[in-house]
């Protein structure tokens, strides 16, 4: 008998899952039918030829050349290191 009740539990559960999901659907068509109308103005955005035939700037002294980053290094520190402990 418990079995019974556990088992039909389950598909009243199912049921009512299945007939929510049917609302949900019915609701999502309703609203996105009646949504596009109101959302054709917003999908219409005007063009501005703001930026046309400007040119680009590049700023050259963000890249540094090499030479500067050598000379803030100290490679004095590197004079007794044994490479052969690396392997």
């Amino acid at each position: 008998m418990l079995i019974k009740n556990i088992v039909g539990a389950i598909i009243v559960l199912l049921n009512m899952a299945g007939l929510g999901y049917l609302f949900f659907i019915g609701i999502a068509g309703f609203f996105e039918n009646h949504d596009a109308d109101e959302q054709e103005g917003f999908h219409n955005i005007a063009e501005t030829g703001i930026n046309e035939g400007q040119p680009v700037v590049i700023d050259e002294d963000i890249i540094p050349d090499e030479d500067d980053l050598l000379k803030d290094m100290d490679l004095s520190d590197l004079d007794g290191l044994d490479l052969d402990d690396f392997d």
